[in-house]
């Protein structure tokens, strides 16, 4: 298995690790990073990694406390983050991927994962990461190859650089009360001090951490050095956007998902974006990074 891998056209570099969780470790655009790798949180004897970028399945943010209930049975899923209570982001950032296919400017990457006790389910996944002119593409499928129904759900989560006087502009009807961290359980309307449509400053959102819904499907980054802009366009299946904003950070996250925050612990699950995929069925999202200088 190879440790790393590189995409690029010349213009693109990124660096691919398929044997840590299919993650990206640098992405940069004509020699400036258009996502900055963070330190993510090790689980229980796994080594800490610094990415930009990992794929969220078979569901995306938290699961509250690591359990939810399908078709009658209650499924309880290991904590995989030290000091965290809950289960986070999924199975593929935390395993190793194939490289099923490179050819220079895309790779595609696969995973297969076997029904267990804690997630009863087989499931297939893939991903493609791929380059032309100034966008960088990327593909995450799951497959359900077992003869029962399965739950699911898929995400994104890139880290973008922060600098002074970044701003974000991003359009969304709703957002889910409480932050992403209280597990909120209602839509409502966007208050002035989480509203991204007049693309604030992001030093102005310090402390954003939240699930909007019914957003455009597009983010767009305004840099002022070197002058740029970076658009983000999700796909329809990506009906949800987690923007994190933390403080004190050089980073920051738009993350396009396919459900909200504990979508399947809601009353409705379907409702906020929780998948059921029938056996033999096949979902996928996409989203698209776009760098242009201003």
């Amino acid at each position: 298995m190879r440790n790393t891998l590189e995409v690029g056209d010349g213009r693109w570099k990124i660096v691919v690790a398929p044997s840590l969780g299919g993650s990206l470790l640098a992405c940069d655009f004509d020699g400036v990073p258009v996502l900055r790798a963070a330190p993510q949180t090790p689980a229980s004897r796994r080594p800490a990694i610094r990415c930009c970028h990992f794929p969220l399945i078979p569901f995306s943010n938290r699961i509250e406390n690591g359990r939810f209930r399908f078709d009658g049975e209650t499924v309880s899923l290991p904590r995989n983050v030290v000091g965290s209570p809950h289960a986070l982001h999924g199975h593929g950032w935390q395993t190793a991927w194939q490289v099923s296919e490179s050819d220079g400017a895309s790779c595609a990457l696969t995973y297969q994962r076997k029904a267990t006790p804690d997630w009863p389910w087989p499931y297939r996944a893939r991903q493609t990461i791929a380059v032309a002119g100034n966008s960088l593409y990327l593909l995450l499928a799951i497959e359900n190859p077992g003869s029962a129904a399965m739950p699911g759900g898929l995400g994104f989560h890139p880290f973008f650089p922060r600098s002074a006087g970044a701003r974000l502009e991003l359009s969304a009807a709703q957002v889910w009360d409480g932050n992403a961290a209280g597990f909120p359980t209602v839509r409502a309307d966007i208050p002035a001090g989480l509203e991204f449509h007049g693309a604030p400053r992001l030093a102005d959102r310090e402390g954003t951490d939240h699930c909007f819904d019914g957003w455009s499907r597009r983010a767009t980054i305004r840099y002022e050095h070197p002058a740029r802009r970076v658009t983000l366009d999700g796909c329809k299946e990506t009906s949800h956007a987690i923007v994190y904003v933390p403080a004190n950070a050089d980073y920051f996250c738009v993350e396009p998902v396919s459900h909200a925050v504990n979508a399947m612990n809601l009353a409705d699950p379907a409702a906020a974006g929780w998948w059921t995929l029938e056996a033999g069925e096949i979902r996928s999202i996409s989203m698209t990074i776009r760098c242009v200088v201003t």
